[in-house]
């Protein structure tokens, strides 16, 4: 994430961060087997296609992936077509890297560089768990909060929604570190659907969520056969769909 007027903005690119937010994402159709699998999330790279209201706007990709140092990274690139090049550069990339254990998800940084010379959209969180802390800039603005155990960033909430999912637990909520704010989200079932894609049809299940105060509400469809990865993604706003990512490579 009609009629064709120009690229859609979409808040530029804080809807396209708001959309990476919600998956994760590979250049090629592969089955390639990782064994890399941590408290019930399982490693993987996929790639979408991104389409806001109608208007196809690119690809994007992302990684959820072990580090050799026992943490986990979550990286995600954009990949914008002629007209997305109006709303995200090429050059725009976001990086969080996180602890998982069977005790949960710790998030210990997030870096979101928005391909720009002048750096004026970039996000940079830091935890500190030791001291209960989060301190960071966003989009040029220092802050700083205390926070509690279980509080996630935009990257590592997509492994504990991961991790929840495959544990058969029910998410309610999550607490993020998000736009320089802390945030509450909601999170609520709507079911299950049958999803066809490039790479063949899932089942999946399909999970809501909204941040507090927001007009936005992200579904997002998780297939349990690829780990409860995501398949699609759609971010609607006041009833209305705007950005929509399907998945067309997966790679695990």
């Amino acid at each position: 994430m009609a009629t064709v007027e120009r690229a859609p903005r979409v808040g530029a690119t804080r809807r396209v961060r708001a959309a990476l937010s919600l998956l994760a994402l590979c250049p090629v159709v592969s089955t390639t087997v990782y064994a890399a699998e941590t408290a019930g999330v399982v490693a993987y790279r996929v790639r979408y296609q991104v389409s806001y209201r109608g208007i196809g706007g690119g690809q994007i990709e992302a990684s959820l992936q072990p580090d050799a140092d026992g943490t986990w990274l979550y990286e995600t690139h954009a990949h914008p077509n002629m007209l997305g090049r109006l709303a995200i550069s090429e050059a725009a990339h976001e990086r969080g890297r996180m602890q998982i254990t069977a005790d949960g998800i710790r998030p210990l940084s997030y870096d979101y560089d928005s391909g720009s010379s002048d750096h004026s959209k970039d996000i940079h969180i830091k935890f500190d768990w030791d001291h209960l802390r989060a301190e960071g800039s966003h989009q040029g603005r220092a802050f700083a909060f205390d926070v509690t155990p279980g509080t996630q960033d935009t990257a590592s909430v997509q492994a504990a929604m991961l991790q929840s999912l495959a544990a058969g637990r029910a998410p309610q909520s999550f607490r993020l570190v998000s736009s320089g704010k802390l945030r509450d989200y909601r999170y609520w079932s709507e079911g299950t659907a049958r999803i066809k894609t490039p790479i063949g049809e899932f089942e999946t299940v399909i999970w809501a969520n909204q941040g507090d105060g927001s007009s936005r509400v992200s579904k997002v469809w998780h297939a349990p056969a690829l780990g409860y990865a995501p398949v699609q993604a759609i971010q609607y706003r006041d009833g209305r769909a705007e950005l929509q990512m399907r998945l067309i490579t997966l790679e695990q």
